[in-house]
Order: structure tokens, then C-alpha cells, then sequence
């Protein structure tokens, strides 16, 4: 597994990450168009976005994408920011999203020089909060009825971790 910069190759399977509804609910988004100009306009703020970064979770062996991961809304003077990971079906549960959330945290102390990074998870996404406990992210709060998504309200915890 390597973090790497988009390329116009990955363009479809970060298209169909984004076009994958329940995914994106599970991701705290609500995506409202997913034609091509929209997976397009939403990839360049990505790449372009002077307080974060977004990168490409690729595969060793074969270079093909398996998922992404992003550090946005950067406060330099406070020195943290928010990460978030997504990964395909056939890539979970394989330790890989470990290895990306460990190497983004790298990226976050010695790119951006931040001290702390946190994250937004729904409190029903069992794999995703272990994955963070384990990784030593502390629970903050719980933000109840937090989430909207298919006519269904969810409570989000907000989680932090010292780097």
C-alpha cells in the first residue's frame, strides 16, 4: 500500500467511490450530483485545496487505486486538521486502511507540521471506530442526531489523536 497523487487514470474508481451512496453516507457525506462534471469538479477541489491534502491509496503490486484518504480544513495557527479515509469493499479488512490512516498521520506532523488531527465517524460504523480505538484516537463527544441520510438520523462521534 502507498499514498500517492491522483492521477487522470484513477479518475473512474474515484468516480464510482463517489457514486456509491452508501458508501458516502457512511462517509458523512450527502452527495447531490454524481455525473462526471461533478466527480470532476469535486476531485479538482481536492487536489487543489491550499488547507489539505488528498491522496490516492494505491495498491504495491499492481499501482491501481483501492481507496483515498484526505486531511481538509487545516488550521495552521491551532496546527490540526480533519482526516478522512475511504476504501473499496474488496480492500477492507485487510490492515491496509491501518497502514494509510499511519502513513496520512505521518503527512499531517511532517507536511502541515500539525500536532493533532481529527475525525468525524458515524456511531454505527463498528470496523471504523475500532480501527480508530485501536489506533489511540479518543473519543471527544457525540454529536446526537447529527447526520441525515436516508430518512434515517445518526449520531456522529468526533475523535482525536496527538501526534
Amino acid at each position: 500500500m502507498s499514498l500517492r497523487s491522483p492521477e487522470n487514470s484513477d479518475f473512474e474508481f474515484l468516480a464510482s467511490l463517489r457514486r456509491d451512496s452508501a458508501l458516502q453516507a457512511l462517509l458523512l457525506n450527502v452527495v447531490t450530483s454524481t455525473d462526471d462534471d461533478a466527480v470532476a469538479e469535486w476531485l479538482a477541489r481536492r487536489a487543489t485545496d491550499p488547507d489539505g491534502s488528498f491522496m490516492v491509496i494505491a495498491d504495491d503490486r499492481t499501482g491501481a487505486p483501492i481507496g483515498f484518504i484526505q486531511i481538509t480544513n487545516i488550521h495552521h495557527r491551532n496546527r490540526y486538521g480533519f482526516v478522512g479515509i475511504a476504501l473499496a469493499q474488496s480492500a477492507r479488512g485487510q490492515g491496509l486502511g491501518r497502514l494509510a490512516m499511519e502513513n496520512l498521520a505521518a503527512v499531517a506532523k511532517e507536511k502541515h507540521r500539525l500536532d493533532k488531527i481529527l475525525l468525524e465517524v458515524r456511531a454505527d460504523n463498528l470496523a471504523a471506530l475500532s480501527l480508530y480505538q485501536s489506533m489511540n484516537f479518543r473519543t471527544v463527544g457525540t454529536l446526537l442526531n447529527h447526520f441525515h441520510a436516508n430518512d434515517k438520523s445518526y449520531d456522529v462521534i468526533l475523535m482525536e489523536k496527538q501526534l
